[in-house]
């Protein structure tokens, strides 16, 4: 114990003293002095306008109102401004003439008078700096806090289903899967995940953090997701879209929040945030316990004796829980920035799909350690990210070693059957934006000024399966990956309605050639919140440690997993090779879009995006390129050697590899239209169609899946205080059928719609009631169900169409994992300031 605490201590030493020499980088000019903005958001009553943001025009600065209204906007240079405050439902004030003095506050006090529109809000991640949501360049929601405080539960999982553009599959109670435009997998990690900058995956998958997040839904601030090519900014992670959550800050949101749910599938759920300023520090905290009895389904394994019945999955249990906390410290420098510590943890349990069937995932953990700054110009930070498997196993091989050895323990056979892992991901960055000043004589005024935006990133990954699946197994040392990035981008108008915005990134990771992600984007603004644009992006999606080092023969008798660092040559009985396969290398993703964002009568909210992607080398599912009793088998490319197990014995051998061109168009389309300022109705449609795959006809038929549904349709209201102290609402949501193809995992899903109801009853200005009905009523397209020979990547699942609706009806969204059915939950939360 004291060996290990030693060990990790020593391990964040390395990493503070890696920030403090980043941060030593910035320039004296960084602590220059400046002032601030404070005041209050409010309406015409005197109550505060929780969520409103506020903007600083011509600037990058904003900040957001708490639950009392009141909000700080640091770092502020000094001189003269308008400020600008936004809120759903409300008409936009501006504020001219606020002085700020250096060392200073200025108080200003807005207020917001009711208006059935949005009109507009802030984002940050489609440029990486503040703007208004209508002129951003991407497809892009914004998901703030007073959303997410009416959702119930153990993250924000639950609030992603209703964002355009995404394709939402939920696996469980606890459990949902992300991914946007196609190309789907049951290890997918298309969609990049950041967490208060830093990079959130999984060192040894590349798979999101996902459920070991160490942040609970009290401590968010905000979640947007943006879909489509983000690698410009982001990097070769981001190729489908990217995922950013960004915490509370102890200042602008201190005081105890506390909210503990409960309901069906024994599903309880307690967390709780405290956080608060002493002088110039801030500190604050937050845990959670979340536990519940997912739904459970029976597998079938492929038997170990020749002639034998297959064999029913043994040892699953389907109880889940996880823990996550984290905590805090920042120190407020006189300039307006924050110097920000940050250390969490997290412990996941339950049971994760995977290509080859399924994990029983036990004690699996999760850490990180991050420092910051954050300036109004200036952004630093090193970070590092560990992740352990704990005594995770194979329920596949689980079930099959029980067989293949009757007289071991149960014990043994997870011995046997462990998928141990260990990853650690570390990281630093630095990032700057500023403004040129950009004048007309137009007779108009001042247009906006010319933004410019750089950066670069540093990265090292340490790898390890304790020698068990992983290419460590062979080489008997740890795999470390080093890559390096750095990004730019300007933004600059070209007339008062034109803009224009140029990015790029150069990445270079050690296995490849370099790599340039370019975006381009043409923006028209006719009037104000009217906005079409044209974007070109390029983007790389580099592979993951799985796909190039894989390395476990025998995952079940005669069948291994390799990864495709080097190539295969597939031969036949003769010697001659009938496929070769070159060495996996990053995938690219040439994306056209077309656009419009605005506001329309003041009372609908439009974003509408069409676009056209053509991906080559695109990335495979794992699939099976050779099956010796067929006549094939695989040859290391480089080294001539045949694929075998350690001793020499054929192998089924399974891998990844790219496949030639695909090309998808689709539509992302949303909106949202007010009835009047306590009604307002949303819905968004997602629709996609493959052009062409291009493969080769001796490419096994997974090289061709998309594993996408063609339509999926989002619809809503909510009701806000129609009855006072009450909001309530429902959300419709249907998919249709779709193949998939990824590993074992074979077969139709069916087409599905669902109904959610939520509702809230506010008891005082602190506590309030809240309940949330999931899958409450459905309508399916059929059932699919694992084959009882076994699954296996030639044997599909079992797909029979018969369309059925009620309510407690039960659907599936994923092959060979158990249907959902409803889930009603109940809460009470407590906000004290």
């Amino acid at each position: 114990m004291l060996g290990s605490t030693l060990t990790r201590a020593s391990r964040l030493a390395k990493a503070l003293t890696t920030s403090a020499f980043a941060l030593a980088l910035l320039p004296a000019a960084l602590f220059a002095q400046s002032g601030r903005i404070v005041g209050t958001v409010s309406d015409p009553t005197g109550a505060p306008v929780a969520g409103a943001q506020v903007l600083v025009q011509g600037t990058a600065l904003s900040g957001a109102a708490g639950s009392d209204g009141r909000f700080v906007i640091r770092s502020v240079p000094a001189g003269t401004y308008s400020v600008k405050a936004y809120r759903i439902g409300f008409h936009t004030q501006t504020q001219t003439g606020v002085a700020v003095a250096a060392g200073a506050d200025a108080t200003i006090k807005l207020t917001l008078t009711q208006a059935p529109v949005q009109l507009g809000g802030v984002v940050t991640s489609a440029s990486r700096r503040v703007e208004k949501i209508t002129e951003a360049p991407a497809t892009i929601t914004h998901i703030d806090d007073v959303e997410l405080a009416g959702a119930l539960g153990n993250s924000f999982g639950n609030s992603l289903k209703d964002v355009k553009g995404i394709e939402f599959i939920r696996v469980g109670v606890m459990g949902a899967a992300i991914n946007a435009r196609g190309f789907n997998s049951s290890f997918n990690n298309r969609m990049l995940q950041t967490e208060d900058g830093r990079i959130s995956v999984l060192a040894e998958s590349g798979l999101p953090v996902g459920g070991l997040t160490t942040i609970n839904k009290l401590d968010i601030a905000g979640i947007e997701v943006l879909v489509g090519p983000g690698a410009a900014l982001y990097g070769p992670d981001a190729s489908n879209g990217v995922i950013t959550t960004q915490t509370k800050d102890p200042r602008q949101f201190p005081g105890l929040s506390m909210e503990l749910d409960g309901g069906s599938r024994s599903f309880l759920d307690a967390q709780a945030r405290y956080a608060g300023v002493t002088g110039n520090w801030g500190y604050k905290i937050s845990g959670e316990r979340v536990q519940a009895n997912e739904w459970d389904n029976s597998l079938y394994y492929p038997a170990v004796v020749a002639g034998t019945p297959a064999l029913a999955e043994k040892g699953a249990d389907w109880k889940t829980s996880s823990s996550r906390g984290s905590g805090s410290l920042a120190y407020y420098l006189n300039n307006g920035g924050r110097v920000q510590a940050t250390v969490g943890a997290s412990r996941l349990n339950g049971i994760g799909a995977t290509n080859l069937g399924r994990n029983q995932l036990k004690n699996y953990d999760f850490h990180d350690y991050q420092l910051q700054y954050v300036g109004t110009h200036w952004f630093a930070q090193s970070y590092m990210t560990s992740s352990n498997g704990g005594q995770t196993y194979q329920l596949n091989a689980f079930t099959q070693n029980t067989a293949r050895y009757p007289t071991i323990t149960a014990d043994s056979a997870r011995a046997l059957s462990a998928f141990p892992g260990e990853g650690r991901l570390m990281a630093a960055e630095l990032q700057n934006n500023f403004s040129i000043s950009s004048l007309t004589k137009t007779g108009i005024g001042a247009i906006d000024n010319t933004h410019i935006t750089w950066g670069g990133q540093l990265r090292r990954d340490r790898v390890s399966s304790y020698m068990h699946w992983l290419s460590d197994r062979r080489d008997q040392k740890a795999i470390l990956l080093d890559q390096k990035g750095v990004y730019a981008q300007l933004e600059t108008p070209l007339t008062e309605m034109f803009r224009v915005v140029l990015a790029g990134r150069y990445d270079k990771h050690e296995r490849y050639d370099a790599q340039f992600s370019p975006k381009a984007a043409l923006m028209f603004t006719p009037v104000a919140d009217q906005t079409i644009r044209v974007t070109y992006n390029k983007a790389f999606k580099s592979p993951t440690v799985l796909q190039t080092d894989f390395y476990f023969p025998n995952f079940v008798a005669g069948v291994g997993v390799f990864g495709n660092l080097d190539g295969f040559d597939i031969k036949n009985a003769a010697g001659t090779i009938t496929k070769a396969y070159d060495p996996i290398r990053p995938e690219t993703n040439d994306t056209w879009e077309l656009g419009y964002k605005g506001v329309v009568g003041q009372r609908l909210f439009v974003d509408v995006t069409g676009y056209r992607t053509r991906f080559q080398h695109f990335l495979s599912p794992l699939a099976t390129i050779a099956v010796p009793v067929l006549g094939t088998t695989a040859y290391n490319h480089k080294t001539g050697a045949k694929v075998t197990d350690e001793a020499g014995a054929n192998q089924i051998v399974l891998s990844y590899f790219n496949v030639g061109e695909g090309t998808i168009h689709g539509v992302d389309a949303g909106l949202r239209f007010f009835f009047t300022d306590k009604i307002a109705a949303s819905g968004n449609v997602s629709l996609m169609s493959v052009d062409t795959i291009k493969a080769l006809a001796t490419d096994p038929p997974e090289a061709t899946s998309f594993n996408s549904p063609s339509s999926r349709i989002n619809a809503g209201m909510d009701f806000n205080n129609v009855v006072q102290n009450t909001t309530a609402g429902f959300t419709m949501r249907y998919v249709h059928k779709y193949n998939f193809r990824s590993g074992v995992n074979f077969g139709m899903i069916p087409a599905f719609g669902t109904l959610d109801l939520n509702g809230s009853y506010r008891l005082n200005q602190s506590a309030r009631i809240m309940v949330q009905a999931t899958n409450l009523y459905a309508c399916t397209g059929g059932t699919s169900s694992a084959p009882v020979t076994g699954i296996a990547s030639t044997v599909p699942a079992i797909y029979a169409q018969k369309q059925s609706c009620g309510f407690g009806k039960k659907h599936s969204e994923m092959l060979n994992s158990p249907e959902v059915g409803p889930t009603i939950l109940a809460g009470l939360r407590f906000d004290m300031r």
